[in-house]
């Protein structure tokens, strides 16, 4: 019975981490590419433009993993937190690995390609360049997971 409540549990956490990464990460591919969600949908969807799917599907997993370390953190022997504390540690770890990986995703950009953040919206939308997109969007995973592993 103890494992099912402890599946219960997880899972309940689980799915909660998703829900918070999903509407994050929503938020910054709509920061980034600067276009409603609708449009991103569509251009994913109708017109299968690789370069909106892979920053899309990067933060997503980035912002994944920033929930779920933050969120293991959270329980440790020392500090046995409240549920407003841990949400608050929680979204406190997850907006400052949101912020730094979008301003390192820009700053990377421009010093390996020359990239300013006007010219990485213009690769990804008018070129649809998937090569641009998938620096992007991984440079911004390779940094939530340096903020993960600091936060673990």
């Amino acid at each position: 019975m103890e494992l099912l409540s402890d599946l219960t549990y997880t899972t309940g956490w689980v799915l909660f981490g998703a829900a918070v990464a999903l509407v994050l990460s929503v938020l910054t591919s709509m920061l980034i590419l600067q276009e409603s969600w609708p449009t991103i949908r569509h251009e994913v969807v109708e017109s299968n433009s690789s370069g909106h799917g892979v920053l899309t599907g990067a933060i997503f997993a980035a912002v994944c993993a920033l929930v779920g370390v933050a969120n293991r953190q959270s329980i440790t022997p020392i500090w046995d937190p409240t549920l407003t504390e841990r949400l608050t540690f929680m979204l406190s770890w997850v907006i400052y690995g949101q912020v730094l990986s979008l301003v390192l995703c820009y700053a990377v950009n421009w010093v390996l390609f020359g990239l300013t953040p006007a010219t990485v919206k213009q690769e990804l939308h008018r070129d649809r360049n998937a090569s641009v997109a998938a620096v992007s969007g991984l440079t911004y995973l390779g940094v939530s997971l340096l903020v993960v592993f600091r936060i673990f």
